[in-house]
């Protein structure tokens, strides 16, 4: 017989997160017909999930978009919450922690948003991506998001990951994998006047019509004629932030080998926590920094800093 459609459907929840060989040892031990459905069901669900993006518009790594890559929040998402806005954590949880103590956070007080770059090279990636969504916290997707997701997939297919930093995505249950997925590229508050987002953005170039991998990668920016380049470098042209002349003033991270960076319309938060600088957070409305120093030099920085 086969599985009730409802069975079915469970099932295929949880083989969607199984090994190859935990698979074989299912169809062994339980009915074939019943079996080919599931796995047809779940290779749907793995192409519709996990397949490279074929859209023009997307980031360098070719992951799918976020149903909302541009996401908005409003006076009724705020409800009259101070805002604070976190840089680069990369799974320095501890220092994160002690960050939110430091700004005396309370959920219905203090409304967070990070830069993203939650996850990777430090530490304790999971945890903070655990921490992060128990906050009920909001984020933009940093390079390493997007590292680790493209990560996860190659696990997921079968294949060892290879980078060591990477090594936790395996830990990552289907929540938290659809949480990094949906992550938006920038986040506006009309009602502040801000833009959070992880790289840069080019100057006189719509959201709609930016370069995605600008939104994660970008640092620098090189006037070659009368055009802007953007580079993930850090040591080409000069920082992006130092071109842009608002309206909207932009909070951003990635470049810690600039550490803090203050501009008249951009603040660049990412103070190099993982090697050994301090987590930094930023009250809106005020424009007060928080900062924690590391508690150790987790990561021994390299000359490109990414």
């Amino acid at each position: 017989m086969l599985l009730p459609l409802c069975k079915v459907r469970t099932t295929l929840l949880e083989l969607s997160y199984m090994k190859l060989d935990t698979l074989i040892t299912i169809i062994r031990t339980h009915h074939v017909t019943s079996m080919i459905v599931i796995l047809f069901y779940m290779y749907i669900i793995f192409t519709k999930r996990f397949e490279k993006s074929s859209e023009p518009r997307s980031s360098k790594y070719k992951l799918k978009l976020p149903k909302t890559p541009h996401l908005t929040l409003y006076e009724k998402d705020i409800k009259n919450r101070q805002i604070f806005i976190i840089g680069d954590v990369h799974g320095c949880l501890e220092e994160l922690e002690d960050l939110l103590v430091l700004a005396n956070y309370e959920s219905d007080k203090i409304l967070l948003i990070f830069v993203g770059d939650l996850v990777n090279k430090g530490p304790h990636s999971v945890q903070t991506l655990r921490k992060v969504r128990e906050l009920n916290a909001y984020a933009v997707r940093g390079n390493h998001e997007e590292i680790a997701l493209v990560q996860y997939m190659t696990w997921w297919n079968g294949e060892v990951v290879t980078p060591r930093k990477c090594s936790w995505t395996t830990e990552l249950n289907e929540d938290e994998v659809d949480f990094l997925q949906e992550l938006p590229y920038t986040i506006e508050i009309p009602s502040k006047n801000a833009l959070i987002v992880h790289g840069g953005i080019v100057p006189g170039v719509s959201l709609e019509n930016q370069n995605l991998t600008h939104f994660i990668s970008m640092r620098s920016l090189q006037t070659i004629g009368e055009k802007l380049i953007a580079s993930p470098r850090t040591f080409i042209g000069k920082p992006w932030a130092s071109f842009w002349s608002g309206p909207r003033h932009v909070y951003f991270g990635h470049d810690a080998a600039r550490s803090l960076q203050q501009y008249p319309y951009a603040t660049g938060l990412d103070t190099r926590c993982l090697y050994g600088g301090f987590i930094s957070g930023i009250f809106l409305d005020s424009n007060k920094i928080l900062q924690i120093r590391a508690k150790l030099v987790h990561q021994k920085p390299k000359i490109k800093t990414e």
